[in-house]
């Protein structure tokens, strides 16, 4: 009964964010949420089980989907320190047309990544278990979530980003993106931030869209 009860929110979140999801693919995220809490019991990867996982991880995740799904170039999505698969695996599932690479330093997480994958027969995803610094290729699209504040993090995420690709973080308070903004020396208009509405959380997250610099 409570896989069921979590499988449902599941749909209902996703019909409050208006992402249709025909059952084959509700089946594959329930499919990923069990493996996820088969090998969490041993490993903790994410400190979220149950209802709390859907909710601050899946719908968390894909509350942005109607974004990033606008973008325009998006052939090639990286999600960089990956961990999980948030927000890159869910992500996948639904952007179809992309070809969306996992980058995962931890060779366990990455495993687990690989295994996922698998299971779910995802054609358009691939892990790489390397460090950010290691990857040598460009994409249209850069994700990630939770990493460190923008100023430390940026030009490691600017430099795989191809010309006219955006990077896409997730983030929390918009006081604390406009600090993390402001450390990174980024001026207004450079960035845009868009509220997410995640069903269920109650709590202030948001989107925040760079574009790749312009060369003089």
């Amino acid at each position: 009964m409570k896989a069921v009860r979590e499988k449902e929110l599941l749909a209902e979140g996703l019909g409050r964010l208006r992402i249709d999801c025909p059952p084959a693919r509700l089946e594959a995220l329930e499919r990923y949420r069990l493996e996820l809490e088969r090998w969490n019991q041993r490993y903790g990867f994410v400190k979220a089980s149950g209802v709390e996982l859907v909710v601050r991880h899946f719908l968390d995740c894909l509350a942005g989907l109607p974004v990033l799904r606008g973008l325009s170039p998006r052939r090639t999505v990286l999600d960089v320190g990956s961990g999980a698969g948030f927000p890159g695996l869910p992500l996948a599932l639904f952007l179809e047309d992309s070809e969306v690479v996992l980058l995962e330093r931890s060779a366990r997480k990455a495993a687990f990544l690989a295994n996922v994958i698998l299971i779910l027969g995802l054609r358009n995803a691939q892990v790489r278990e390397l460090e950010l610094r290691n990857l040598g290729e460009r994409f249209d699209l850069v994700t990630f979530r939770a990493l460190s504040p923008l100023a430390r993090e940026l030009p490691g995420l600017r430099r795989v980003l191809a010309p006219g690709g955006r990077i896409a973080a997730y983030k929390g308070r918009r006081v604390r993106i406009a600090e993390e903004l402001a450390g990174a020396g980024l001026g207004a208009g450079e960035a845009e931030v868009l509220p997410l509405e995640v069903p269920f959380l109650g709590e202030e997250r948001h989107l925040v869209l760079l574009r790749a610099p312009v060369k003089p």
